[in-house]
C-alpha cells in the first residue's frame, strides 16, 4: 500500500484549514529551497483569489493513516516553452524517506506526458535530501549549479553600500528608482533591457529571448507583485538618450518582511564594464534599506558560472549562503 493518497489540489475548492495546511508546508519547502518563501497566510490568499485553470496544476498527499496532508506540489509550464514544467515539490520532514515523493511524482509525471510535456525542471538544495530524492530520478540530469548568496543590511554593508553609490560617469549617466509600475517613459526602454536577461550564462536554458514592449513590462510587473510582493527597480539612464541602460530588480513580500529577493540586473552590451551593475546595485541596497526598514537580509541566486556578476555582489556585501541545483527530468514515452 502506498504511503499517501495523492489528488488534485484546487486551492478555491479547499476547505480553510487545508489550504492553510498546503500553504503553510508549501511555503516551508520553499524556505529551504531559496530562503525566500512566501508568506503562508498571503500564498493562500492568492490562490483563493486565482481562477481554476489547467494551466498551473497542484497536488496534495495525505498520509493514507491519518488524513494529513504530507505533501504539496505545483506544477506550470514554463513561459518560454510549453513543453517543459516546472516542478515544485515538498515533502514535510516527518514524512520524508517513506516513499511520499516517489508517489507524488508519478502521478505528476503521468499528468505533465499527458499535458505535452516532454521534460519536467525543478530546483533542490545541494547535498540535501532534495538532491537524494532527485538523484533516484530515472533519466534526471543536472543542468546547473546555482550558488545562493545573501547580503546582510547590517552597519558594515550598508556604509560600504554608500562608498559605491557613485555614478560612474555622471556626465553621461543619472539615477531611476521606482516602486511597483515602471514610468511611461521608461518603460520600453526598461523593457529592452530586461530582454538582454537570457544573456547571462546558463540563462537560456530558463528562459527563451523575446522582445519587449510596454505592454510586456505591464504583463511582468502583474506577476512579479501577484502575490502581494513589493516590486524595487534601480536603473542607469543615459543622459543623452533618455533610456534605461541598465537596471536591477528586487521583490519584498510585505511592508514588515525581514527579507527581500534580488532578480535579474542586467546591462545593455554597449554599456557593459563600466560599473553600472555596481553602482545600481548598491544603490538598491540603500533604497531597500530606506524603504522596508524591517528588511534584514537580501538573497540572490547566481549561475557559479557567471564570474561577472558573482564579482559585482561580492563588492556590495553578498555571500554565499548555500547551493541549490537545476535538474531536469525527462518524460518517457510511455508513462
Amino acid at each position: 500500500m502506498p504511503p499517501a493518497t495523492v489528488e488534485f489540489f484546487l486551492p478555491r475548492q479547499a476547505r480553510g484549514t487545508n489550504l492553510a495546511v498546503w500553504c503553510a508546508l508549501f511555503s516551508e519547502g520553499q524556505s529551504e529551497v531559496s530562503g525566500d518563501p512566501p508568506r503562508a497566510a498571503a500564498l493562500a490568499e492568492q490562490l483563493r483569489a486565482e481562477e481554476d485553470h489547467a494551466v498551473v496544476r497542484r497536488w496534495a498527499a495525505r498520509d493514507n493513516d491519518d488524513g494529513r496532508i504530507v505533501g504539496t506540489a505545483q506544477l506550470r509550464p514554463q513561459p518560454h516553452d510549453q513543453r517543459i514544467g516546472f516542478l515544485r515539490l515538498f515533502v514535510a520532514p516527518s514524512a520524508r524517506r517513506r516513499g511520499v515523493g516517489t508517489t507524488m511524482l508519478a502521478q505528476i509525471t503521468k499528468y505533465a506526458h499527458s499535458a505535452g510535456m516532454d521534460r519536467i525542471q525543478s530546483t533542490v538544495p545541494a547535498r540535501s535530501p532534495g538532491e537524494s530524492f532527485v538523484r533516484t530520478w530515472p533519466g534526471v540530469r543536472e543542468l546547473l549549479r546555482l550558488e545562493l548568496q545573501e547580503q546582510r543590511l547590517d552597519e558594515h554593508v550598508l556604509s560600504h553600500c554608500h562608498e559605491l553609490a557613485i555614478c560612474p560617469d555622471p556626465t553621461e549617466y543619472s539615477l531611476a528608482h521606482w516602486h511597483g509600475a515602471a514610468p511611461e517613459p521608461l518603460a520600453p526602454s526598461f523593457g529592452q533591457v530586461m530582454s538582454h536577461v537570457p544573456d547571462a550564462p546558463g540563462a537560456a536554458l530558463q528562459m527563451a529571448s523575446r522582445a519587449w514592449d510596454a505592454a510586456a513590462v505591464r504583463t511582468w510587473e502583474a506577476r512579479m507583485t501577484a502575490s502581494g510582493a513589493h516590486l524595487m527597480v534601480c536603473a542607469a539612464v543615459h543622459r543623452t538618450t533618455g533610456q534605461v541602460v541598465a537596471a536591477t530588480v528586487a521583490t519584498v513580500a510585505a511592508s514588515d518582511a525581514p527579507a527581500a529577493q534580488q532578480h535579474d540586473t542586467v546591462v545593455l552590451p554597449r554599456h557593459r564594464r563600466r560599473g553600472l551593475a555596481r553602482w545600481i546595485k548598491a544603490e538598491q541596497t540603500l533604497r531597500l534599506h530606506q524603504r522596508f526598514p524591517s528588511l534584514r537580509t537580501v538573497s540572490s541566486t547566481v549561475n557559479r558560472q557567471n564570474a561577472p556578476m558573482t564579482a559585482v555582489n561580492r563588492a556590495v556585501g553578498y555571500r554565499g549562503s548555500g547551493e541549490r541545483l537545476l535538474v531536469e527530468l525527462p518524460m518517457p514515452a510511455e508513462t
